[in-house]
Protein backbone atom coordinates (compact mmCIF):
# COMPACT_ATOMS: atom_id res chain seq x y z
CA UNK A 1 0.00 0.00 0.00
CA UNK A 2 1.75 3.29 -0.59
CA UNK A 3 1.48 6.33 1.14
CA UNK A 4 -1.49 8.08 -0.52
CA UNK A 5 -2.94 4.73 -0.04
CA UNK A 6 -2.80 5.07 3.65
CA UNK A 7 -3.28 9.18 3.63
CA UNK A 8 -6.93 8.38 2.27
CA UNK A 9 -7.51 5.07 4.56
CA UNK A 10 -6.91 7.48 7.48
CA UNK A 11 -9.39 9.71 6.14
CA UNK A 12 -11.98 7.13 5.41
CA UNK A 13 -11.36 5.56 8.75
CA UNK A 14 -11.88 8.56 10.47
CA UNK A 15 -15.24 9.33 8.54
CA UNK A 16 -16.58 6.08 9.51
CA UNK A 17 -16.04 6.93 13.45
CA UNK A 18 -17.33 10.61 13.06
CA UNK A 19 -14.64 12.43 13.08
CA UNK A 20 -14.71 15.46 11.15
CA UNK A 21 -11.77 16.31 8.60
CA UNK A 22 -10.40 18.63 7.36
CA UNK A 23 -6.69 19.38 5.35
CA UNK A 24 -4.61 21.73 6.03
CA UNK A 25 -1.72 23.46 4.35
CA UNK A 26 -1.81 20.79 1.94
CA UNK A 27 0.11 18.37 3.79
CA UNK A 28 -1.59 18.25 7.10
CA UNK A 29 -5.03 16.65 7.64
CA UNK A 30 -7.18 17.95 10.89
CA UNK A 31 -9.41 15.62 12.27
CA UNK A 32 -12.21 16.87 15.39
CA UNK A 33 -14.43 14.91 17.47
CA UNK A 34 -15.96 16.31 20.70
CA UNK A 35 -13.25 17.95 22.43
CA UNK A 36 -10.63 15.96 20.59
CA UNK A 37 -8.46 16.88 18.06
CA UNK A 38 -5.61 15.00 15.99
CA UNK A 39 -3.17 17.11 13.58
CA UNK A 40 -1.33 14.18 11.27
CA UNK A 41 1.35 15.81 9.60
CA UNK A 42 2.54 14.18 5.88
CA UNK A 43 6.00 14.16 4.81
CA UNK A 44 5.80 13.85 0.92
CA UNK A 45 2.90 11.37 0.74
CA UNK A 46 4.71 8.39 1.80
CA UNK A 47 4.58 8.65 5.41
CA UNK A 48 3.78 10.62 8.57
CA UNK A 49 6.48 13.23 9.90
CA UNK A 50 4.00 13.29 13.12
CA UNK A 51 0.80 13.66 15.11
CA UNK A 52 -0.56 15.47 18.08
CA UNK A 53 -3.39 14.79 19.73
CA UNK A 54 -4.92 17.67 21.32
CA UNK A 55 -8.04 17.46 24.29
CA UNK A 56 -9.65 20.51 25.28
CA UNK A 57 -7.59 22.32 23.13
CA UNK A 58 -4.49 21.62 25.72
CA UNK A 59 -1.71 18.91 24.45
CA UNK A 60 -1.72 15.30 25.42
CA UNK A 61 0.52 13.29 22.65
CA UNK A 62 2.69 13.52 20.18
CA UNK A 63 3.67 10.01 17.92
CA UNK A 64 5.57 9.33 14.76
CA UNK A 65 3.73 5.93 14.51
CA UNK A 66 0.45 6.00 11.86
CA UNK A 67 -0.62 2.40 14.09
CA UNK A 68 -0.99 5.06 17.25
CA UNK A 69 -3.00 7.59 15.08
CA UNK A 70 -5.42 4.72 13.67
CA UNK A 71 -5.49 3.59 17.90
CA UNK A 72 -6.51 7.51 18.45
CA UNK A 73 -9.32 7.95 15.76
CA UNK A 74 -11.22 4.55 17.06
CA UNK A 75 -11.67 6.39 20.52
Amino acid sequence: MTGTDERQVLVTTSQEQGWGHRTSEGRADVFNKDTVQIRVIWQGDSKISGATLFHDEMYENYTRDLSTVKAWLKR
